[in-house]
């Protein structure tokens, strides 16, 4: 007889703080239309939910990092404008011009190849000049950008209707990020200013936050539609749309002298009420967690993470908390921001989010 049980890690999916960080995004760059970046399963969040969460929410551009994820949301029914963020491989390009998504360009070769296409399916692709203001990993470099301009507008297969770059430095470098800015104006107005192109982008979530953005007219959110600042200071007007959780499975006491996980690297010294949660970094709770002073939230308090993290389970120190198997257990959310838990793993909140895995339960909802 089939049977069913709840899941033992699962990621809560708030879609009404989606809703209001994108609101906080319109705000923060008046005047500019909006891509929202779900790439990487719309930052771990769920790709197709997450798409049609925001399908009516006005965008000009939902962002892909490939074709795959473009199939995957236009497969789903959405009808959002597909861009493709990053260089396509040849063997896509077909299908990009049959499905009439927007690739940014990078190379005449591949510009060549996609107006071949498009002329042979009787079609004209409308596509994203890609410029390389520092980023250095994709875009033609200003040197020789004028040619190249003309070659591709020659092209009677593709119409240039943007213009877009990248910036890597927006959270960490004022100084470079003012000068990106001041430069990507000056390309604009080199290649025919801003009547010329219909979309000019350049600002990720730092950048929209941080910078004035009157030289673009579209900007493309990503982290800060989860809920998480890149920069300081813009943490508290936005409201975090995951929170990862389990449950305590096993409450034991130790006694004092008693290794707790893999290398022992953790021996108790007294007694020790020691809570089993049914989680690890086969779900992506970091391993780089352990003996960092990691905490978990369960009954309203902090508990401290011990021993190592394992691919299943971890550990903590129950102390006084009256624990019992199935508590509910918060990894990360609203009283554990993933940017503590990225600090104290040694990466960036990015990273967590997209590392959970597939066998974590994703459970949307509207509200709390």
């Amino acid at each position: 007889m089939p049977t069913t049980s709840p899941p033992r890690a699962w990621a809560e999916i708030d879609l009404s703080a989606l809703r209001q960080n994108l609101a906080v995004a319109r705000q923060a760059a008046p005047g500019c239309a909006i891509m929202a970046v779900v790439k990487a399963g719309a930052y771990g969040h769920g790709l197709e939910e997450i798409a049609r969460s925001l399908a009516d929410e006005d965008l000009a551009f939902f962002g892909v990092a490939n074709v795959g994820e473009a199939r995957r949301i236009a497969d789903a029914g959405v009808a959002t404008p597909l861009y493709l963020l990053g260089a396509t491989w040849e063997a896509e390009r077909a299908e990009i011009v049959e499905r009439g998504w927007v690739p940014c360009l990078s190379t005449l070769d591949e510009a060549r190849q996609f107006s071949d296409l498009a002329v042979a399916a009787g079609k004209r692709l409308a596509v994203h000049l890609s410029v390389d203001t520092g980023m250095g990993r994709g875009g033609f470099l200003r040197e020789g950008l004028d040619e190249n301009f003309r070659r591709l507008e020659a092209l009677p297969g593709i119409e240039i209707e943007g213009i877009g770059s990248h910036l890597p430095s927006a959270d960490e470098d004022a100084d470079f990020t003012r000068g990106q800015f001041a430069g990507f104006g000056e390309i604009v107005d080199q290649l025919g200013g801003r009547g010329r192109f219909r979309w000019i982008h350049l600002s990720n979530s730092a950048g929209l936050l941080e910078y004035d953005n009157h030289a673009c007219n579209l900007v493309r959110p990503g982290l800060m539609l989860y809920g998480v600042s890149p920069v300081p200071g813009h943490q508290q007007r936005l409201r975090a749309a995951m929170s990862l959780k389990s449950r305590v499975t096993l409450v034991r006491t130790l006694p004092a002298g008693h290794g707790v996980s893999y290398g022992r690297a953790f021996v108790t010294t007294r007694p020790t009420r020691v809570a089993t949660i049914g989680i690890g970094y086969g779900d992506g709770y970091p391993r780089h967690l352990s003996g960092q002073g990691a905490e978990v939230f369960v009954r309203g308090r902090r508990l401290p993470l011990i021993g190592r993290v394992t691919m299943d389970q971890i550990m903590v120190d129950a102390g006084e908390v009256e624990l019992r198997a199935g508590d509910e257990v918060e990894l990360f959310g609203p009283s554990i921001p993933v940017a503590e838990v990225a600090a104290k793993a040694g990466t960036i909140a990015w990273e967590i989010l997209t590392g959970i895995t597939p066998r974590v339960v994703r459970i949307h909802h509207d509200g709390r």
